[in-house]
């Protein structure tokens, strides 16, 4: 009886699972129709299968602005500071600058040049700045100190009060950056030129030299702690003076012995600046204003002599030759045989040919002036557009071309300091 019951119960669920399958894979005669989906096959390789190409969208138009190459008269009626970049290059009329950044991580140096102060294109300020312990000195030097010199020298006539308003100008930008609370400091030296003059200061090893008939002239004198003076000065007012690192330092810290800034050694490291007067001479060809960067592996003469290989490399020997003959010499190059023999013929014939106005020529193919005789001296109007012409190209770029071989020779000398150079053109400012 038992069996027959099991058995039941086994007919029933057998029946029930027969109609469960029906419902869920139904016949193509079900009211129920679902899809059958046929399996994938696997002996198919993946990359012979027909992939459908994705479409990609055009990107949008992109506005491209058109940028206009900035030229160097840009710079030549306003005031110029140093950028945050690992070299500056530019040049103006009578003056170059190239700064680049030694091996520090950050750079200290920093430079101010202003061509036309207070409106002037005859009066022009020029500020090379060293920072030591960071760059927040430099930095706020080059941006207050040229318009306190022009605060403080106003209505200043005779050179004492000239050089007295330096020294506050100085003074008072060392005041208001003690007054931030920066830990930094900054070697300075400037020069400013008007009225048929120069004015150069400096702090710390900062220095100016100057070209007068080719030799090399310190205008100003590097500010170390090893100087008698400068210890003896350090020394009488309670503090020493120690080598360190090789090198004589105020309390074995700083190596220099002035500078704006350097609070924690203020008693000691002044700000009170040398300051220098000197009337523009004839002989005077150009200054030189860098840092120590430059001044620690290239001495005075040196960087001269640089100055001068880039000049003379950038007169034409059209140049060369307009030049001599407007200084009354003759010019036997052979790059003109022509002349060369006509100058000899007539120079035999007449003395008073050497001086001809056909010596001031542009051109081989120009003629004559009409209002001047052969073998008469040029009149004063002649020189004076041959001299005009002249100074026009000195002002070209020979003075960017010559930061860049300054700056360059310091390198090759091995020099890892920032290094800031500004070579400024007298003859821009001359009469």
């Amino acid at each position: 009886m038992t069996t027959l019951r099991s058995e039941e119960k086994i007919t029933k669920l057998s029946s029930f699972m027969a109609n469960t399958l029906s419902i869920a894979s139904p016949s193509c005669s079900s009211p129920l129709l679902i899809p059958k989906v046929s399996p994938l096959k696997t002996n198919v390789s993946p990359l012979k299968r027909k992939v459908s190409p994705l479409k990609r969208k055009r990107p949008p138009h992109l506005d491209i602005p058109d940028l206009k190459t900035i030229q160097t008269d840009y710079f030549s009626g306003r005031d110029f500071a140093h950028q945050n970049d690992a070299v500056v290059c530019f040049g103006g009329n009578g003056f170059g600058v190239v700064s680049r950044n030694g091996k520090k991580k950050f750079m200290e140096d920093t430079h101010r040049i202003v061509p036309c102060l207070v409106g002037s294109s005859k009066k022009s300020f020029f500020g090379v700045y060293d920072g030591h312990g960071g760059g927040k000195a430099a930095e706020f030097v080059a941006e207050n100190l040229h318009k306190h010199v022009v605060e403080m020298m106003e209505n200043c006539k005779e050179k004492e009060e000239k050089v007295e308003a330096f020294k506050a100008a100085y003074l008072r930008t060392d005041r208001d950056f003690l007054e931030k609370g920066v830990v930094s400091g900054a070697c300075c030296v400037t020069a400013l030129i008007q009225d048929q003059e120069m004015i150069v200061s400096n702090l710390g090893d900062c220095r100016a030299v100057l070209c007068r008939r080719g030799v090399a002239e310190a205008l100003t004198n590097d500010h170390k702690a090893g100087r008698d003076d400068e210890k003896e000065r350090i020394e009488s007012q309670g503090g020493y003076v120690d080598i360190h690192r090789g090198a004589w330092r105020v309390h074995g810290i700083l190596a220099v012995s002035r500078s704006i800034g350097d609070a924690h050694l203020k008693k000691w490291v002044v700000a009170e600046p040398d300051t220098r007067i000197l009337e523009l001479e004839q002989d005077m060809e150009f200054l030189v204003l860098a840092s120590d960067g430059l001044w620690d592996v290239v001495s005075n003469q040196e960087a001269v002599d640089t100055v001068l290989h880039v000049l003379a490399q950038r007169k034409t020997p059209r140049e060369g030759e307009e030049e001599n003959l407007v200084q009354g010499v003759v010019n036997v190059s052979p790059s003109s045989k022509l002349r060369r023999v006509s100058l000899v013929k007539s120079s035999v014939q007449s003395p008073r040919c050497a001086k001809s106005p056909s010596y001031y020529y542009n051109s081989e193919n120009e003629s004559p002036s009409p209002h001047c005789e052969i073998g008469s001296s040029p009149s004063n109007s002649m020189k004076i557009t041959q001299l005009k012409r002249m100074k026009m190209k000195s002002e070209s770029s020979w003075a960017k071309e010559a930061c860049k071989e300054l700056a360059n020779l310091a390198v090759k000398r091995g020099s890892m300091d920032d290094i800031t150079v500004v070579v400024i053109d007298l003859n821009h400012y001359k009469c």
